[in-house]
């Protein structure tokens, strides 16, 4: 049996295209392993912001009512087998490998990218396990992706953003339609966005979908949500409220049954790593995967919130294909240094370039380092050492800008994913 890293190099050497967007290789292998439907409900959710924390309430809320669940998100931090995981337990390599070997035996002459085989071991490694509730996030968009050749019973649309223009389309209306497409005919889809563009309104139609709208369907304010005659008391929750919220709604669409307690239990525990992720006090240590303007905002509202910080050491890294100067606009109102890193591989942008574009966008000047410890270490030296007549400033960092930044530093820090507070 050949290790996992030897498996996962040969998919990237033999099809070294890492999105290929497309169902039909994918479905094709899909249908061979009888893999479409790999739990007994199955849930597709996909968005531009938040999909993961209704992936992870999904996951708390089959915790809270007895469910055995299977979840997968992606991408992942420092291991692999952090993308795929069955009942809060990261599948181990040997489970994977043996996956990989029937996904390549079912393939045959199929050529398959990284990301379809990590979505087809999913659906097997699920369905194997008989789970009661398999969990599938979205990786780029909807319509295209590998992920929607399963026939979920409940579809999640989160936040409807710009982000990967280039892929899905210049303006929301566009993104909204490749979101769109993990909708299905005569099943529930619930749709978070507020302002839900036009085209996810007339897809839904033209499936005769059964939507679910935020504002129509059901409600929520800061601790209250009605949803048809139920009405829950909400508690804080890491996650952001409007993706808790969702999975809540999506679960019920299910069918299934949720009393306050198990609601509260839910949601009280629910976290991901690297969404407002709090990994110091002395001093107050955020890290963030947001990587677009939206996240930005969202970011910029939930530091203005700690209490006892008055300045923020923003360690940034980016990459090219992201409204960097967007992001950059939506941070620049707190009270701030900048530190840009190099983040590695053809979709780094490079330190110098957001410094340039820091200063355009904001007129800010910024420091600018190699690597991510390298620009980490800089703001640590800086906070510890910050000293303004004779009283330590009251400050603070932030790691942010991409999946690969936060990994990065969390290796840098000698932390496992799980290593936080809240």
């Amino acid at each position: 049996m050949k290790p996992l890293d030897e498996w996962l190099e040969n998919i990237q050497k033999t099809h070294p295209k890492d999105w290929d967007l497309g169902l039909e290789r994918v479905g094709e292998v899909a249908r061979r392993l009888d893999v479409l439907h790999p739990g007994i409900t199955c849930f597709l959710i996909a968005g531009t912001n938040g999909k993961g924390s209704a992936c992870e309430t999904l996951a708390q809320l089959c915790r809270a009512t007895n469910r055995s669940y299977g979840k997968t998100t992606s991408p992942f931090f420092l291991h692999y087998n952090e993308q795929i995981e069955i009942n809060g337990e990261a599948v181990p390599d040997t489970e994977l490998v043996s996956a990989f070997e029937s996904i390549a035996k079912a393939a045959d002459e199929i050529s398959l990218s990284y990301f379809e085989y990590g979505a087809l071991a999913a659906m097997l490694l699920f369905q194997q396990a008989k789970v009661d509730v398999a969990i599938f996030e979205v990786g780029l968009g909807g319509r295209l992706d590998a992920m929607n050749v399963i026939e979920p019973d409940v579809s999640i649309i989160t936040r409807i953003a710009l982000d990967h223009q280039d892929w899905l389309g210049e303006n929301r209306e566009a993104i909204g339609f490749e979101k769109a497409g993990i909708m299905r005919s005569n099943k529930p889809v619930v749709v978070m966005d507020d302002d839900c563009p036009t085209s996810v309104l007339e897809h839904a139609a033209a499936l005769n979908s059964e939507l679910r709208l935020v504002g129509r369907d059901f409600d929520y304010g800061h601790d209250q949500l009605s949803v048809n005659t139920r009405h829950y008391s909400v508690p804080q929750t890491q996650l952001p409220l409007p993706s808790a919220i969702g999975a809540v709604v999506g679960f019920l669409e299910a069918g299934f049954e949720v009393s306050q307690d198990e609601l509260t239990r839910a949601l009280e525990v629910a976290s991901l790593p690297g969404r407002f992720q709090i990994i110091g006090n002395k001093p107050v240590t955020v890290m963030d995967v947001c990587h677009n303007p939206d996240a930005a905002e969202y970011l910029a509202k939930k530091l203005v919130q700690i209490p006892d910080v008055d300045e923020w050491h923003f360690v940034i890294g980016i990459y090219r294909d992201k409204d960097q100067g967007g992001i950059f606009h939506n941070l620049s109102p707190l009270r701030s240094t900048w530190y840009f890193c190099d983040l590695p591989g053809p979709r780094g942008a490079d330190a110098i370039d957001l410094s340039r574009v820091l200063h355009e966008t904001c007129g800010l000047s910024s420091q600018t380092y190699d690597k991510v410890s390298s620009a980490l270490d800089a703001a640590i030296y800086t906070v510890k050492n910050a000293v303004k007549n004779d009283v330590e400033l009251r400050q603070g960092i932030a790691i942010l800008g991409s999946f690969s930044t936060v990994g990065a530093a969390l290796q840098h820090l000698n932390l496992d994913v799980t290593e936080a507070t809240h």
